[in-house]
């Protein structure tokens, strides 16, 4: 009795495991003029939203400072660019969603990596979860 419980664990727990790799989105081909940019590592596609990963850009919808605002306005501003600029951006969607329910997605554009032209510029941090650094001096 005690084997045939502990294979139907089994079983039940790579059926769950299967289910959720399958859930997995593939990598979404998205053209510009469908992405709304909310801000610097935010994109809406129809009624998705997703948060870009691996950076983090300032805020601009509840900045801690004036600077904060005015250089979360400019990673918008250069993220749209580069979108538009390639006409499009891959979405290479993560199982997981964040504490706020948006997908998680590296972004690619024009065959780079959204985040890391974003951080080369000056524009966003590295960052990979847990508490932000603020952006005010």
């Amino acid at each position: 009795m005690k084997k045939l419980l502990y294979m139907a664990a089994v079983l039940l727990g790579a059926a769950i495991l299967a289910d959720l790799v399958g859930a997995r989105k593939p990598t979404l081909k998205v053209s510009a003029s469908d992405v709304l940019v909310i801000d610097g590592d935010t994109i809406d596609h129809g009624d998705d939203r997703y948060r870009l990963v691996g950076f983090d850009t300032p805020e601009t919808y509840r900045p801690q400072c004036a600077a904060e605002k005015a250089l979360g306005l400019k990673a918008k501003k250069r993220l749209t660019e580069l979108i538009q600029t390639a006409g499009h951006i891959y979405l290479e969607a993560e199982i997981d969603v964040d504490r706020h329910g948006r997908f998680l997605a590296v972004g690619r554009a024009g065959g780079s990596d959204v985040g890391k032209t974003l951080i080369s510029e000056g524009l966003a941090r590295p960052y990979s979860g847990g508490k932000r650094q603020s952006w005010c001096i």
